[in-house]
């Protein structure tokens, strides 16, 4: 996804792994072995990653530690970033397992891919990746791009749709991340499916701090946020209707090598994805991004009032 999520900044205690990035799309794993082993009866130790934005970092905190409650040593290497460079690092085995984000990981593997159903999008994914990496069960807790305006600009130009965009695009200036500009869940898709063009971008974050607030302050007009960012509903912001489905599906689903997908690992994993809901996701995320906690502190909390059989 882009993702994402968020005001996504670096979360404290939890040591920042930095890494080469890659090229998007196609088979990241190459001609080379990496995770091509067969799935092995029990693993000792795995290595958990992360995107770079805060709820990807909470995700891949409630797996180590769901990881950690069954005996197992959790390497955490967070905040790798965007979604070409924690594949990158999953591919060359730095990482065994990171949260993902189905309709977006689909059509980074599948770039032709117009899926826009969950669970056709999972079925999608599982049958698009290449050998050596594997997706667990999908998760109900869903974080879906959203493209967002101010109730103010919505009512000035009547936007209720990205369709509507499309005669008053000139006058509006859109921001977000380098990803958002180019993807086709972003600028890219505006143009080719709603003919939407604007009148300058501002690179700025995934959803984050400088994107919020330069929609707050009307120094952009346009931006991509996600579902579960409470910002939203808290300013009153208005989501544009998205009738093309340019903005895939995003269920939670974690992404793991194969040669780290023991059964209690799976076991574990699933169990925690079983559990997750949107409307949670929702909060946990608001508690690390406007209450300041840690991601750390945020999953111990949630597992302990969830416990996994």
């Amino acid at each position: 996804m882009l993702r994402s999520t968020l005001i996504r900044t670096a979360i404290a205690g939890m040591a920042v792994l930095g890494l080469a990035g890659c090229g998007g799309g196609g088979d990241q794993l190459g001609n080379d072995n990496a995770g091509s082993s067969p799935a092995p009866s029990k693993v000792s130790s795995i290595t958990v990653g992360s995107a770079d934005f805060s709820e990807s970092q909470l995700i891949a905190e409630i797996y180590g530690q769901a990881l950690a409650a069954k005996g197992i040593e959790v390497k955490k290497k967070p905040n790798i970033g965007n979604r070409e460079t924690y594949m990158a690092a999953i591919k060359d085995g730095s990482v065994d397992l990171v949260p993902e984000y189905t309709g977006a990981a689909l059509v980074y593997f599948d770039k032709n891919s117009t899926e826009t159903d969950a669970q056709k999008s999972y079925d999608a994914l599982k049958k698009a990746l290449p050998s050596g990496l594997e997706v667990l069960e999908m998760s109900p807790a869903a974080d879906e791009d959203t493209i967002v305006v101010t109730k103010a600009t919505a009512d000035k130009y009547n936007l209720k749709s990205l369709a509507d965009l499309k005669p008053v695009g000139k006058e509006l200036v859109a921001g977000g991340s380098t990803e958002f500009k180019v993807r086709t869940a972003g600028l890219k898709g505006l143009k080719e499916k709603y003919g939407v063009e604007f009148k300058d971008y501002k690179t700025l974050d995934a959803g984050g701090p400088l994107s919020i607030k330069a929609l707050t302050d009307n120094t952009i007009q346009v931006t991509d946020l996600f579902t579960t960012q409470a910002v939203i509903k808290d300013k009153g912001w208005v989501q544009l209707d998205d009738p093309e489905g340019i903005l895939p599906p995003n269920n939670i689903v974690p992404l793991i090598r194969t040669d780290h997908k023991s059964d209690d690992v799976t076991a574990a994993l699933n169990a925690v994805d079983a559990k997750l809901t949107t409307d949670a996701l929702t909060d946990l995320v608001k508690r690390i991004d406007v209450g300041k906690e840690s991601a750390d502190a945020v999953a111990k909390d949630w597992l302990s009032k969830n416990p996994l059989s």
